[in-house]
């Protein structure tokens, strides 16, 4: 089974439908999807809708996804964070039946996958919705490679970093699939991850940037937020 794994979307609709075509042309069997699909980007809505009917095998919910639900899960406190949090809200409270979807994952930021030995988490371990694992960050990969052999964990797909990397020690491998819709490794280019048998291929898809900075200059978010898609940062 050929699966795509997509993370932090960020209601980036332009990269999801590139990254979609090539999932199309990598011929993609199903899907798991490592949270945070809205914020930052303007078209939360459209983005939930294309997500929910993809009906991913294993999706779970990112902190910009749960804190629009949850109380104890605090919203970005940047200044550009704070406004798009305020923009994603407000059409969440407009139209709530629309994201239903992200409501009901909420609660779930991690998951194991039954009989594999896989956990996909979208922030780490020890802190499901906002922990963020740097890769070269020796210390911090020794302790999440020893949590996950007391755990028994094989394999460990994360996200949130928005930074594409695959570690490995003592057969034991933790994988980041970059992030489809704001990525931060300086490629501007939506990523994700085709996995199949164990397999880890990263894939880079040009996309419509224009058109995702139009969306964000047109919502009256923050000039941040589009200026960075043509840095990849």
């Amino acid at each position: 089974m050929r699966v795509a794994v997509l993370s932090d979307i960020h209601a980036n609709i332009q990269a999801l439908e590139a990254v979609l075509r090539d999932c199309e042309d990598q011929l993609i069997d199903t899907f798991w999807l490592l949270g945070d699909y809205v914020d930052y980007g303007a078209a939360a809505q459209p983005v939930v809708k294309i997500l929910e009917a993809l009906n991913a095998q294993y999706v779970i919910s990112g902190n910009h996804d749960a804190c629009l639900y949850l109380s104890d899960v605090k919203p970005s406190a940047t200044p550009h964070g704070k406004l798009s949090y305020i923009y994603t809200k407000q059409r969440v409270e407009s139209n709530p039946d629309a994201f239903l979807w992200l409501k009901n994952i909420a609660k779930t930021p991690m998951l194991t996958i039954p009989g594999t030995g896989i956990v996909l988490v979208h922030g780490t371990l020890d802190d499901p919705y906002w922990g963020k694992f740097s890769f070269d960050n020796e210390k911090q990969a020794d302790n999440i490679f020893k949590d996950m052999e007391m755990l028994g964990i094989d394999m460990l797909f994360l996200g949130h970093s928005h930074v594409s990397f695959k570690l490995t020690k003592a057969n034991r491998v933790i994988i980041n699939p970059g992030s489809v819709g704001q990525p931060r490794n300086g490629i501007s280019d939506a990523q994700y991850v085709v996995f199949e048998d164990g397999n880890i291929k990263f894939r880079r898809v040009p996309y419509d940037i224009e058109g995702a900075a139009a969306d964000i200059r047109a919502a009256h978010l923050p000039d941040y937020l589009w200026e960075r898609l043509f840095l990849g940062a």
